[in-house]
């Protein structure tokens, strides 16, 4: 095999659809291979993902004393910037606790080597499905296929939602737990985090899209899935601003966020983060308003990840449906924030451009 041509599908019967037709899956790259009407395919659906090599680290926490943490690493919920997304895990590791940052990067598995017997593989699917469950405060546990033994891993609209019949994604088999769960490799990871509280950043920003025209990317910070410092986690609005080059000049957390003079709201891009990372709400969220006191509306807990037509205000309690082109939807008023903002932003560049 030519080097960079990925590996060949080793594709296996698994039993039947709901329907009755047949279920093919792929072992080797952990992906469907079911066709219309349940023909066997020849390749599988994973087999054009594998194209590219996986960007792995390996990582040994002894040598980074200063502490090291991990974060499942989802995409900008605003971003003017030309960088490409880093979706995975994003990794800091530092020799001293106020020293530089000798890993600041995002990768696609960790290997992270604890101590002299305990090693945990994390893949970016396991770290993003953590980070969803736990921001929706889910009990998580360890599950394994009764039919292969692997450790099972629950994503994209299983990691918020328990169920009792779960699908391998290792051999494709479904099998039933004795209740409603979440499973997720990362209960493997024992570890005792260090005993310190995130702290707010002491810091504020209020800034203008105009004074960075290499872009805008914003996040809200989710606490690390593994923590090693006896410094404290800061929690806020991460932020970067780029300068006309395309270099970082602002890499930092924020408390409060001003930008083109609108102030952020934090718990809504928190929402928003967690909602966008999820497939099955893509073209889902939207923004409501009340048609009785025209308030915003924002759908919160479940409601925030179950589209749903009937909505209640929290302002005048009004009830009232969605009756855009989805009738099945989840209301964020961030939504309506980050088109403005991209307006401005459009603006922007337009008024730049015809400048001589």
């Amino acid at each position: 095999m030519s080097a960079g041509q990925p590996d060949k599908c080793s594709i296996e019967h698994v039993g039947k659809q709901r329907n009755g037709k047949p279920r093919y899956w792929c072992r080797t790259h952990r992906s469907s291979a079911t066709g219309h009407n349940g023909a066997r395919l020849s390749a599988c659906h994973g087999l054009a993902k594998a194209q590219k090599p996986p960007k792995v680290l390996e990582l040994d926490a002894s040598a980074h004393p200063g502490g090291i943490a991990l974060w499942g690493a989802v995409e900008a919920v605003y971003d003017t910037s030309s960088m490409p997304p880093e979706i995975g895990i994003h990794v800091h590791a530092r020799a001293t606790a106020d020293g530089r940052k000798e890993v600041d990067d995002t990768f696609d598995t960790v290997i992270v080597t604890l101590s002299s017997t305990e090693q945990a593989t994390i893949t970016g699917d396991t770290a993003i499905s953590f980070y969803l469950s736990r921001f929706l405060k889910r009990d998580v546990k360890l599950l394994h296929c009764p039919h292969c033994n692997e450790a099972h891993l629950d994503a994209g609209y299983f990691a918020v939602n328990p169920h009792r019949r779960h699908m391998c994604q290792d051999c494709g088999r479904q099998f039933n737990d004795s209740e409603k769960s979440i499973s997720n490799p990362v209960a493997l990871l024992q570890v005792v985090q260090q005993n310190v509280q995130p702290i707010r950043a002491p810091r504020t920003l209020n800034v203008e899209q105009a004074s960075y025209p290499g872009g805008v990317q914003i996040w809200a910070s989710n606490p690390a899935l593994l923590w090693t410092s006896d410094r404290p986690e800061e929690a806020g609005l991460h932020i970067h601003l780029y300068d006309s080059h395309g270099d970082i000049v602002v890499d930092d957390t924020f408390d409060h966020v001003l930008l083109d003079g609108v102030e952020l709201n934090e718990v809504h891009i928190q929402y928003f983060m967690a909602q966008q990372a999820l497939p099955y709400l893509s073209d889902k969220v939207v923004s409501l308003n009340c048609p009785r006191c025209e308030k915003a509306h924002f759908d919160v807990g479940d409601l925030a990840f179950s589209p749903h037509r009937e909505h209640t205000c929290d302002y005048c309690n009004e009830k009232f449906v969605s009756n855009g082109r989805r009738k099945l939807v989840v209301s964020n008023p961030f939504e309506a924030v980050r088109k403005s903002l991209r307006a401005n932003w459009q603006s922007n560049q337009f008024e730049a451009r015809r400048r001589p």
